[in-house]
């Protein structure tokens, strides 16, 4: 029988919707549509689909058209402007 303590975990990886490069899901920010409605996800996880963002991407132009190419969906601008904001809180704690 296994030791499971000995087991290495592997850090989680998703890719960024906007650069398309690879990254841990530590230094990336979620965008979640749930029934219709589009949330920033901060720390509690929240169901429905999702769709990945790292910290270098948050202030690109593109962020909204790769967010909508996303979701298949027009994104709401004030989802990019909460982007911002929440990685400015993630980058500063």
């Amino acid at each position: 029988m296994r030791n499971l303590h000995s087991v290495a975990i592997k850090p989680v990886n998703r890719i960024c919707c906007v650069c398309r490069r690879l990254q841990p899901t530590t230094q990336m920010i979620r965008v979640v549509r749930s029934h219709g409605v589009f949330a920033v996800q901060s720390k509690q996880h929240l169901a429905g689909r999702g769709a990945y963002v790292c910290l270098t991407c948050r202030t690109n132009p593109a962020v909204g058209k790769a967010l909508s190419r996303s979701f298949r969906q027009t994104v709401p601008a004030t989802i990019a402007q909460q982007l911002a904001t929440l990685a400015d809180n993630v980058k500063t704690n």
